[in-house]
């Protein structure tokens, strides 16, 4: 008889709508969606979301990271903070570009006063950590009152120009009235910009790009340049990514096929089912990779996604996704949304020497109006090679519900492969037909990502057990997913 599955008590359930019903505020996407508003309406909707902010208690002071998620975040994150107090970038920082050049990171980055009207800034490192700001902050600054980036600058693009040795910024820029559009700027050293004259290079011009193209990013290949870009509903917070060319990086032509990336959909809604932007797109010469920012409901939570595509056009998911996700740390700087990821392969980019890991700077906020930048490593990625014998198998992922994928053997070892959204002490048990637990295969704190362990079909005595139906319960304090074991000898 299968294990019947366990319903949570009224005390775990009210903890869990708790935690749910921390408010939204106004963002770029779903709660920053101020910064898009006419300043005087983004002014009130900050602080009306600022009076209904409740600060979260940090229950697990030192969390074992996930032993198989693709991404493993830097100890000592956000290794990048917004200014003091007062300064031009005192409520975020976020939104980052990151590249390597002449023996040195630099990061352009958006930053958020109390006022709301963000600018880019800059700043350098010697190892992508420890991070120095420009002097001259912000190195490109709002357009002259009644211009059409006098507003707001955010969402910037940067790539070093081999061919005509200088650096080119896209950037997102609007006016107070909530006028939208894409700049393009240029600089000799990444700090002194100047603006070009026939700025927006690009606006909104189609239905599915809703009320602003943002969050692009590019490559110039064989002297085109290639931009991938999110077009964002901000009444809806739906948001689908599209394709542009460009032979100077000025005139643009967008793709006919447009969205070439949209939610994955699924019933219930995947993880990035509702809505897929920030793409961070790169080329590796079979493959185009794309790390992307989905979440599955409205002002929702947000992770990180991979999907390649053999022409920029076409893509497939990981399989593996998402590959990072929030860490759900009550309190902690990112375990409301992940975003805007920026990717350096283990090989190296332009004269950055080759390092043993990939790497990955990307957003993350918090349940405050608060954005910052981390680090995450992941192992040197190979897109030629094959994928190893008896990999994860494929998971169908939100941010709603654990899941379990049980792989039996002959010989009587099991595979047990669950993923957990959140931060919670975690539990995985084995129990016989007759409901007597046989085996605790986990009992321990555990951070939201995917995991792997092995039961050896054995109890908790190290005696065989006879093969047979089993049952493995995976549980947090508030949630329970009972799955049959086959155990085969």
């Amino acid at each position: 008889m299968k294990r019947p599955q366990r319903i949570l008590t009224f005390a775990a359930a009210g903890l869990a709508l708790a935690l749910l019903a921390l408010p939204d505020a106004y963002t770029c996407h779903g709660t920053l969606r101020y910064r898009f508003m006419p300043i005087d309406q983004a002014r009130a909707a900050y602080a009306k979301a600022q009076a209904e902010i409740r600060m979260q208690g940090l229950l697990f002071p030192e969390i074992i990271p996930p032993e198989l998620q693709r991404w493993i975040k830097y100890y000592d994150n956000p290794v990048f903070k917004p200014g003091a107090p007062g300064s031009w970038e005192s409520i975020s920082a976020d939104c980052q570009t990151v590249l390597y050049h002449a023996g040195t990171y630099y990061m352009w980055y958006s930053g958020t006063p109390q006022g709301l009207n963000a600018q880019q800034g800059l700043a350098t490192s010697p190892d992508g950590i420890h991070w120095t700001r420009h002097p001259d902050n912000p190195v490109l600054r709002l357009g002259a009152a009644g211009t059409w980036d006098s507003s707001i600058l955010i969402c910037q693009h940067v790539l070093f120009d081999n061919e005509e040795n200088v650096f080119k910024m896209w950037y997102l820029g609007g006016s107070p009235a909530g006028v939208f559009g894409i700049g393009l700027a240029t600089s000799p050293d990444g700090a002194v910009w100047t603006k070009y004259a026939g700025n927006p290079v690009m606006r909104t011009t189609e239905a599915w790009e809703g009320t602003t193209v943002e969050g692009h990013t590019l490559l110039k290949m064989n002297g085109v340049y290639k931009m991938w870009y999110g077009g964002i509903d901000l009444d809806t917070d739906i948001s689908y990514i599209g394709y542009a060319e460009s032979s100077d990086g000025m005139h643009w032509t967008k793709h006919a096929d447009n969205p070439i990336f949209v939610p994955s959909g699924g019933t219930p809604l995947n993880w990035d089912g509702y809505s897929v932007d920030t793409p961070d797109v790169h080329y590796d010469g079979r493959l185009y990779h794309m790390y992307y920012r989905g979440w599955r409901r409205e002002a929702g939570i947000s992770w990180i996604g991979h999907a390649t595509s053999p022409d920029g056009l076409t893509w497939t998911r990981d399989v593996n996704n998402p590959i990072l996700v929030t860490s759900n740390l009550p309190g902690g700087w990112d375990n409301f949304q992940i975003y805007r990821s920026r990717v350096f392969w283990a090989e190296g980019e332009g004269d950055r020497p080759a390092a043993a890991v990939d790497r990955m700077w990307f957003t993350g906020r918090n349940y405050t109006l608060k954005s910052q930048v981390g680090l995450a490593f992941g192992p040197r990625r190979d897109s030629a090679a094959p994928p190893p014998p008896g990999g994860r198998i494929p998971m169908i992922v939100n941010q709603d519900h654990m899941n379990l994928e049980i792989e039996s053997r002959p010989g009587g070892a099991v595979s047990l492969r669950y993923f957990t959204p959140w931060l919670s002490m975690t539990y995985l048990k084995i129990y016989d037909p007759a409901g007597r637990m046989v085996r605790t295969v986990v009992d321990e704190a555990q951070l939201a990502g995917f995991y792997e362990r092995t039961w050896n079909g054995r109890d908790a005595r190290g005696r065989t057990l006879p093969e047979g139906i089993y049952f493995a319960e995976l549980s947090t304090p508030t949630y329970v997913l009972t799955k049959e074991i086959r155990l085969v000898r």
